[in-house]
């Protein structure tokens, strides 16, 4: 794929952050992109962007239909980024079931439902790439905000699994997995929704303090830089710049905390697995 091919892209989470920075990249280099959201009304007009209404929280028969729509700007669509999420802190305990059931909304199902729309497009013309921006956060567990860093990992199996089923129909999927990034996604004002204080249990008080402190002192000094990030991942899917020549990884880690992070976890499972191991055997048939 050379960067002068103008393919269209499809980005939801598009109004800020990742989504917004990698659609003006795409349409610099005369991509063709449809920039997904909840408000498209919200969005500054850019030269190469066509806003469209997606919202990933609503009934798959509704994306079906919203991305019926969204083939027909252009008569295809090339390219998804699944990037729309957004962080639940609070404790496994306090989290109630129903916003359980919107952070997995949120950042697994409504992902996988996006491809469950686009794929009968991409399976008739046998072709397409897809996209997952998921975390670092998928690799370990944090105290007061498992919610998010559980859902990154359901999405990180499924969409795994996903590139399996589909790599024999000629469509590609990579996982990108950030580490800390400038966006708006730790900004406690605007896309971290915290438990309800009426549900709040004093015993985990500290717990919650430490996370909720933990993102205000990261939002605003996060370590990566958004748009080298997002700059990196433009080079990534289209075999240029800095992965000019090279085949879309399936899985790919960004950001040095991100290495780090995921690097330390992988680590801390083989050792669990080798320490236990010759125990784990005793439950072997011993024909």
């Amino acid at each position: 794929m050379s960067d002068t091919t103008s393919l269209v892209w499809l980005i939801t989470g598009a109004s800020t952050g990742f989504g917004l920075e990698l659609a003006k990249i795409a349409a610099s280099r005369g991509h063709r992109v449809i920039a997904a959201t909840r408000s498209p009304e919200k969005m500054a007009p850019v030269a190469g962007i066509t806003p469209v209404r997606l919202d990933q929280n609503e009934p798959l028969p509704k994306i079906q239909a919203a991305m019926e729509n969204i083939i027909s700007i252009h008569g295809t669509v090339d390219i998804v980024v699944n990037n729309a999420a957004y962080v639940q802190t609070g404790t496994v305990e306090e989290v109630s079931p129903e916003d359980t059931i919107k952070q997995f909304q949120a950042n697994t199902f409504g992902p996988i439902n996006v491809y469950r729309a686009i794929l009968p497009h991409m399976r008739q013309k046998r072709s397409g790439t897809l996209i997952t921006i998921g975390s670092m956060a998928a690799w370990y567990s944090m105290q007061g905000c498992n919610m998010y860093n559980a859902s990154k990992a359901a999405l990180r199996r499924l969409t795994t699994g996903l590139a399996d089923e589909i790599r024999h129909l000629g469509i590609k999927h990579c996982l990108v997995e950030p580490g800390y990034f400038r966006t708006e996604l730790l900004n406690p004002a605007a896309n971290i929704a915290k438990t309800d204080r009426a549900n709040r249990i004093p015993d985990y008080d500290e717990v919650n303090a430490t996370a909720d402190g933990i993102f205000e002192a990261f939002h605003g000094h996060q370590l990566g830089d958004t748009a080298k990030g997002v700059e990196i991942i433009y080079d990534v899917i289209t075999s240029s710049g800095v992965a000019a020549g090279v085949e879309l990884p399936g899985f790919l880690p960004l950001g040095s905390d991100a290495i780090t992070e995921i690097t330390k976890n992988a680590q801390m499972t083989i050792d669990d697995v080798q320490k236990w191991a010759s125990i784990a055997k005793l439950s072997d048939f011993q024909d």
